[in-house]
C-alpha cells in the first residue's frame, strides 16, 4: 500500500484533499527527483521502530473531517486507509493492486466508473472491504446530509449512484455529470462503521482511529496525543512490512534537529528551518535529501470578513506593499539558488499549464499601495496634534480612516491589524516580522502588530474557517497530483478550506466550479488560469514561495526521505543491516 508523504504545516490539504490524485492535463504532473536512500529489501533488517516528528497533536483522525485535514494526520492515516492508486517513480498513476485490480472509466455519458476489488482486501477486524464501505464514503462526503462535517464534497456531490456490479467484488459508480479527476475518488476510503451516521463520522475518531486496512494499524496514543504509536498489521495480506512500529511524536520545529542528531527521531523536514539545514549538512551521521519542491507552497491568508480587510483595495495594497522576493530569499535562500516567488496557486513552474497570473497586484509597488489606501479612505497622519478615534495623538506616518461611514469602521480609526503566527516556528516568525516591517514603512503606514500564539492551538483556535480569529496569517498548502481540482476545491465559496470567503463573488465562484468540472484538458487549464488571475485581482491571498523538497534522515534509514511526486511504500521502509 502506498501513500504520498506530506510533512507540511497546514490544515489540509492543506492543498486540497488530503488524498491527492492525478490531473488530466498535458504534462501536468512533471516528474521530479527522489532522494530516499533507496535500498533493496534484502539489504534491510527485519524489525525496528521508526520515530517521526509531527507538528501538532492530532485532534481528529478522520481525514474527511475538517479537523482531520492535517498533513501529519494524512501521513499517519496513509499507513492504514485503503487507496485505489499510487504514483510510481516517474510520478505516473498506478493501481494499488492490494486493493483493486480494476479502476476504469467505462462510459463518458453518463460518466461511469468500474471498480473491481481485490477479494483479499480486508479491514483490521478481518471483515472484507465491500460495497457498503464505498456507499458510506460517498454519502458522507456528498454534502447531501449537512450534519456530516466534511472537508470537501468535490467529486462526491457529482455521483448519482454507487451500486454492485456483476459480483460482490465489482462496483459501478455512475456520475450525474462528468468529473475530470475521477481517479481521486475513494482513496483514503473510510469504513462503513465510521460513516453510518453523522455523529459517529464527526466524533468517533477524535481520540483514536477505528478500523484500518494497511500494513500498519493504530496501537496507542498518550492522553494529550503527543505520542502516537502504530504497529504492524497482523492481518495485512500484502508484502510484509520491515518495521515493527512507527511512532509519531509532537516536536516543535525548533527542537527537531537536536532530536534527530540524538537519534530520538530518524527523519525531519528541513524545508522550514535553514539553520537546521546547515547543521545537518555538517553532520556525518545524517543524510540530507535535496529534491525540487513539488506543490507545497507558503502563503499569507487575509481575513476578508475583517472590516478593514473587507475592502478589496486594502487587500490589494497589502499585496503590492510586500517584497515577496525578499521573503522567499530569507526563508529558502540556503536551499534553492535564486528562489522565485509563486505567481500561480494551481500550477508550479515547469508544468505545462503554468502561467504568471499575478498581474500588477503580484509586483511590489509602494506608489500603487499608497494610491489604493488613499482611495479606500485611509489617510496618512501628517500632524501629531490630531486625535485618533481613541482620543490619542495620531502617530506620524500611520494611516487613519477618513472615508465614508462603513460597518465596523469609525472616523479616525487607526489602521491596526494583527499577524498571527505559531510559537517555535522560526520561518513563520520570519515571515511575520518581514511583513510587519514592509507594511509599517512609508508610505504604507499600516500598524501591523505581531501575535504569537501557542503552536498546538494555531489551527484549532485561530486559523479555523468558523472562528477566523486572525487578520493576516501564514501557513502552507500541500500540493496535489490533481492540481486543478485540488486548487479549485480550496477557493470555492462553499469550501470548508476557504478562509477568505467574502473575497469570492458569485461570478468568480461560478468560474471556479466551471474550471473544476470541465472535461476538456486544454479548456480546463485555461479556465483554471482565468480563476488564478481573478484571485490575484481580488487579493484572495498572497502566495509566497514553494517549499524546497529538503529533508534529513539518519544514515541507517532506507527508502525514506524526500519523495517528490513518488508515493511512499511503507512495506519497504527499514534500516540497513
Amino acid at each position: 500500500m502506498k501513500k504520498t508523504l506530506k510533512a507540511v504545516f497546514a490544515t489540509l490539504s492543506a492543498l486540497s484533499l488530503v488524498i491527492t490524485a492525478l490531473v488530466s492535463v498535458p504534462a501536468a504532473n512533471a516528474a521530479g527527483a527522489t532522494s530516499i536512500n533507496a535500498q533493496p529489501v534484502s539489504k534491510l533488517k527485519q524489525g525496528g521502530t521508526l520515530t517521526l516528528p509531527i507538528l501538532y497533536p492530532p485532534i481528529q483522525y478522520n481525514i474527511s473531517h475538517p479537523d482531520g485535514n492535517d498533513a501529519d494526520v494524512s501521513t499517519m492515516m496513509g499507513m492504514t486507509l485503503p487507496s485505489l492508486i499510487y504514483f510510481d517513480a516517474d510520478g505516473k498513476l498506478q493501481l494499488d493492486k492490494n486493493y483493486v485490480s480494476v479502476f476504469e472509466q467505462t462510459k463518458k455519458s453518463p460518466q461511469t466508473l468500474r471498480i473491481v476489488l481485490n477479494p483479499k482486501a480486508i479491514w483490521s477486524n478481518g471483515k472484507k472491504i465491500t460495497l457498503a464501505d464505498f456507499v458510506g464514503h460517498w454519502k458522507a462526503n456528498s454534502g447531501k446530509d449537512e450534519a456530516y462535517q466534511v472537508v470537501s464534497t468535490q467529486g462526491y456531490e457529482d455521483i448519482k449512484s454507487v451500486k454492485a456490479g456483476k459480483n460482490a467484488n465489482e462496483i459501478i459508480v455512475t456520475m450525474s455529470k462528468g468529473y475530470p479527476d475521477w481517479q481521486s475518488l475513494f482513496s483514503g476510503l473510510l469504513p462503513a462503521s465510521l460513516t453510518k451516521d453523522a455523529a459517529t463520522f464527526n466524533d468517533a475518531w477524535r481520540t483514536k482511529p477505528g478500523l484500518g486496512s494497511g500494513p500498519f494499524i493504530f496501537e496507542s496514543a498518550n492522553a494529550d496525543q503527543t505520542t502516537v504509536v502504530w504497529k504492524r498489521n497482523p492481518k495485512w495480506w500484502g508484502a510484509k512490512p520491515l518495521l515493527d512500529k512507527v511512532i509519531y511524536r509532537s516536536i516543535p520545529p525548533s527542537a527537531q534537529y537536536a532530536a534527530l542528531a540524538n537519534n530520538e527521531i530518524q527523519y525531519m523536514d528541513l524545508a522550514t528551518d535553514a539553520n537546521s539545514l546547515k547543521l545537518a549538512r555538517a553532520n556525518s551521521k545524517l543524510l540530507v535529501h535535496d529534491v525540487p519542491g513539488v506543490g507545497t507552497w507558503e502563503h499569507i491568508d487575509i481575513n476578508s470578513k475583517n472590516p478593514i480587510l473587507a475592502d478589496v483595495n486594502v487587500r490589494r495594497a497589502i499585496a503590492v506593499a510586500l517584497n515577496r522576493q525578499v521573503i522567499a530569499e530569507a526563508n529558502t535562500g540556503l536551499f534553492v539558488k535564486n528562489p522565485v516567488v509563486k505567481n500561480n496557486r494551481t500550477f508550479y513552474e515547469g508544468q505545462a499549464c503554468h502561467v504568471d497570473a499575478s498581474g500588477k497586484y503580484g509586483k511590489k509597488n509602494t506608489a500603487l499601495a499608497d494610491q489604493l489606501l488613499d482611495s479606500a479612505g485611509w489617510t496618512l497622519a501628517t500632524s501629531a496634534t490630531e486625535k485618533d478615534s481613541n482620543g490619542n495623538n495620531k502617530v506620524l506616518g500611520m494611516r487613519y480612516y477618513t472615508g465614508p461611514a462603513k460597518a465596523g469602521l469609525v472616523a479616525n480609526q487607526p489602521m491596526t491589524i494583527k499577524f498571527t503566527y505559531p510559537t517555535n516556528y522560526p520561518n513563520r516568525a520570519n515571515i511575520a516580522t518581514l511583513t510587519q516591517a514592509m507594511l509599517r514603512a512609508a508610505p504604507i503606514g499600516i500598524d501591523l502588530q505581531l501575535r504569537e500564539v501557542p503552536r498546538p492551538d494555531y489551527f484549532s483556535k485561530y486559523v479555523d474557517v468558523e472562528k477566523l480569529d486572525f487578520e493576516l496569517v501564514t501557513f502552507a498548502w500541500t500540493g496535489s497530483s490533481f492540481p486543478i481540482g485540488g486548487s479549485m476545491n480550496i477557493v470555492a465559496k462553499d469550501s470548508n478550506q476557504n478562509y477568505a470567503k467574502d473575497s469570492v463573488s458569485p461570478e468568480l465562484d461560478a468560474l471556479i466550479k466551471k474550471a473544476a468540472s470541465e472535461l476538456d484538458p486544454v479548456k480546463r487549464c485555461d479556465l483554471a488560469n482565468q480563476v488564478e488571475k481573478a484571485l490575484w485581482n481580488v487579493a484572495y491571498n498572497i502566495p509566497l514561495y514553494m517549499w524546497p523538497g529538503t529533508s534529513a534522515t539518519v544514515k541507517s534509514l532506507a527508502n525514506f526521505g524526500s519523495f517528490g511526486p513518488t508515493s511512499l511504500d511503507w512495506t519497504k521502509v527499514g534500516f540497513v543491516k
